[in-house]
C-alpha cells in the first residue's frame, strides 16, 4: 500500500509552487515591458486570472511591486534588494566604468550580461552618443547572441550539450543558429578567438560583438558587448572588435587575470 504524503509535506510543496509562480511573475517585469496587469500576467503564464490577481496583490503588499490602479510596476523593495546584491559582486563597479569608456569611444550601445540556466540575463546597459537602443528581453536564448556564445564557450561540452538538449534552438531571425552541430562549431571558434559575433541573429539590422569578463580564476564572470546598426557595424567592424577586445583585456587585468591569446 502506497503511503500518502503527509500534510506537512503537501504544505511544503504547495509553498514551493507558490514561490516559483511569484518568481515567474517578477521575471515578467523588464525594461521593454515594465507594466503588467492581472489579465496580461494570467495570459502570459497560463494562470487563472484570480491566481494572477492574488500573486500580484501579495507581491505589492510585500513591496516587490508597485500598484497603480489595476496595473503593476517593479517596487522599491526590488531596488533595495538589487543594491544589496551588488555588494556580492564587487566586479560590477569596475565593469560599469569600462562600459562608460567603451560607449564614449564607440558611440554605440554597450551591454553586460550573465548566463542563467539557458537564458541570458542583461545586467547593465550604457548608451553611446549615436547608439540605437537594443532591448534584450528577459532570458534571451544565448545561442543567438554574441554574449551568450561567449559564455556558452566557457562551459564544458557536456554542459552545453545538456542545456541544448533541454531547450529548443529556436530562430529569432533567418541568421540564427538552429542546430547543435552548428552551435558546437561556433563555440569552438569563439573559444579559440576570444570573442563572438551576433550578425543580425537576434534583430534584423543589428549586429554585436562580445568578449568575456574574467576574474582571477575560473570561467568568465560575465560578457560585455558592443551593439550597432548593421550598416555601421559592417563599415567599422575591425575598429569595434579592437575596442571591445581592449576593453575586455583592461577589465580582466583589473579584476586579476589578463585575457589569453
Amino acid at each position: 500500500m502506497c503511503r500518502q504524503p503527509d500534510a506537512a509535506y503537501s504544505g511544503f510543496t504547495s509553498m514551493l509552487s507558490t514561490v516559483a509562480k511569484a518568481f515567474q511573475v517578477l521575471s515578467l517585469f523588464t525594461p521593454s515591458r515594465p507594466v503588467w496587469g492581472a489579465t496580461s500576467v494570467a495570459a502570459e503564464l497560463n494562470l487563472k486570472k484570480s491566481t494572477a490577481h492574488d500573486l500580484l496583490g501579495s507581491l505589492a503588499e510585500l513591496g516587490m511591486l508597485h500598484r497603480q490602479g489595476g496595473q503593476y510596476t517593479a517596487g522599491l523593495k526590488l531596488l533595495s534588494l538589487a543594491r544589496s546584491a551588488e555588494g556580492s559582486f564587487p566586479w560590477l563597479d569596475a565593469t560599469r566604468r569600462e562600459m562608460v569608456t567603451l560607449a564614449a569611444q564607440t558611440g554605440e550601445a554597450i551591454h553586460l550580461s550573465v548566463l542563467q540556466g539557458y537564458g541570458l540575463l542583461d545586467l547593465e546597459e550604457v548608451q553611446g552618443s549615436g547608439a540605437v537602443r537594443v532591448v534584450l528581453e528577459s532570458h534571451m536564448p544565448p545561442h543567438c547572441t554574441a554574449m551568450g556564445k561567449v559564455l556558452l564557450s566557457e562551459l564544458p561540452e557536456a554542459e552545453v550539450a545538456r542545456l541544448t538538449s533541454n531547450y529548443q534552438l529556436r530562430a529569432l531571425t533567418t541568421n540564427s543558429i538552429t542546430t547543435a552541430d552548428e552551435l558546437h562549431g561556433e563555440l569552438v571558434r569563439v573559444a579559440q578567438q576570444g570573442y563572438a559575433y551576433d550578425v543580425e541573429e537576434v534583430y534584423e539590422g543589428v549586429c554585436c560583438i562580445a568578449v568575456p569578463v574574467r576574474g582571477e580564476r575560473g570561467p568568465a564572470l560575465a560578457s560585455i558587448s558592443v551593439s550597432a546598426p548593421a550598416f555601421r557595424f559592417y563599415k567599422h567592424k575591425d575598429e569595434l572588435r579592437s575596442a571591445v577586445l581592449a576593453a575586455g583585456a583592461r577589465l580582466s587585468a583589473t579584476l586579476g587575470r589578463p585575457l589569453s591569446g
